[in-house]
């Protein structure tokens, strides 16, 4: 069996601020990426464009391309992890849609990827100039791993708390980042050890500091899956993020946590190296009391 492609959704009303989210993710990753759009828009550039069967596809910085549906959706997935063999797929939905269709989609008709986050930007200044979150509003809220409430710099003081209400409302179990132009740091979503440039970026004060750490548990030798999985289900909620290899005792694993979801992947690469990154809010003081805790799923024999 193949290795699966790692997937990322990213959904929003129209101008919430998902391009600028792309941009960032591009220019920052330090991935290859596939970013998929129903067109090119805001991301056109010059170089060549390569028609395919069922994308037209553009080179971007860094090894990235950019891809446009011109045919079917799965088939056109199919042909980007064929052609551009990316390391992530970037999927951004149109304003209007409602991600949870796609995420069923992707989870029943396309084996030859993984859901890794669903990533909402909600725009936080007209959420609270116009509270009465629509239907596919709501459910691009609920369907999200991670909210990036955006445009903060534009809501009033007095009415931060409306707003958290209104975001918290629709889902509890996210995680909440209130940024200014989508600054967060792409090692959140994809689950990887913080980019340089993203820690030294400036801040936007008041609440879009996010004082975000980032550790490694590297894991020699077999780990206890049941006990593996009762420790991912008990981290504290200042662990945003983990993401690794793991050996359990049928081979190497594949694992990835966010906002509480945890998967686990069979990976037929037994040559990576076996750890977990845990990012999170200050959370580097807990390396010790994690770090032993999987010590001790250590499988005997």
């Amino acid at each position: 069996m193949a290795v699966r492609v790692p997937v990322v959704i990213v959904t929003g009303y129209l101008g919430s601020g998902k391009t600028t989210l792309l941009r960032l993710l591009i220019e920052r990753s330090g991935m290859r990426l596939a970013i998929v759009m129903n067109e090119f828009g805001e991301l056109a550039i010059d170089s060549q464009v390569l028609n395919g069967k069922n994308i037209q596809m553009a080179e971007l910085p860094g090894g990235c391309v950019c891809c446009s549906l011109i045919g079917e959706f799965e088939a056109a997935i199919k042909e980007i992890v064929e052609t551009a063999c990316p390391e992530e797929i970037v999927i951004e939905t149109t304003g209007l849609a409602e991600p949870d269709a796609l995420v069923g989609d992707i989870q029943e008709n396309l084996p030859m990827v993984i859901l890794d986050a669903v990533v909402t930007v909600a725009d936080g200044d007209a959420t609270v100039r116009y509270p009465a979150v629509g239907h596919t509003g709501r459910v691009q809220i609920q369907t999200a791993d991670l909210i990036l409430l955006n445009k903060m710099d534009l809501v009033p003081e007095d009415r931060l708390g409306d707003l958290r209400k209104i975001i918290r409302n629709l889902n509890r179990s996210a995680i909440v980042f209130e940024t200014v132009k989508c600054q967060v740091d792409p090692g959140l979503i994809f689950g990887q050890e913080f980019q340089k440039e993203a820690r030294d970026a400036p801040s936007f004060g008041r609440s879009h500091e996010h004082r975000m750490e980032s550790f490694e548990v590297v894991l020699e030798g077999t780990i206890s899956r049941t006990g593996f999985e009762r420790l991912f289900s008990s981290l504290p909620a200042s662990i945003y993020r983990a993401k690794g290899f793991v050996r359990f005792e049928n081979g190497m694993h594949l694992c990835n946590y966010v906002a509480g979801r945890s998967d686990f992947e069979v990976w037929h690469n037994e040559k990576v190296k076996s750890g977990i990154v845990f990012i999170g809010e200050e959370v580097l003081s807990l390396k010790p009391e994690i770090e032993g805790k999987l010590r001790r799923c250590l499988a005997i024999g």
